[in-house]
C-alpha cells in the first residue's frame, strides 16, 4: 500500500512520512484512518476530520481528505 498526498500542488509519496504528531503514516492509515465510522459503516475514518496533518520533509501540512490517495500495489 502506498499513500500519496496533494501537497502544495503536487501529488506526494508521503507513505515513509508521519501524521498526528509522529505517528508513522502506513501505519496510522491501517490501524485507525482506513478503519470504519462504524461496525456496520463502508465510511473510513479517515472522512470524519477537515483535516489530516502531514509532516513531510520536516514541513507541516494540513490537508483535506479528499487530497490523499490510497493505491493498493497486492
Amino acid at each position: 500500500m502506498r499513500i500519496y498526498a496533494n501537497l502544495l500542488g503536487n501529488w506526494t509519496d508521503i507513505t515513509n512520512a508521519t501524521v498526528f504528531s509522529g505517528n508513522p503514516t502506513l501505519k496510522y492509515f491501517q490501524e485507525v484512518l482506513l478503519t470504519p465510522i462504524t461496525k456496520d459503516s463502508k465510511i473510513s475514518k479517515l472522512f470524519e476530520y477537515d483535516y489530516i496533518n502531514v509532516e513531510y520533509n520536516e514541513h507541516q501540512y494540513r490537508i483535506h481528505p479528499t487530497q490523499i490517495q490510497i493505491v493498493d500495489c497486492d
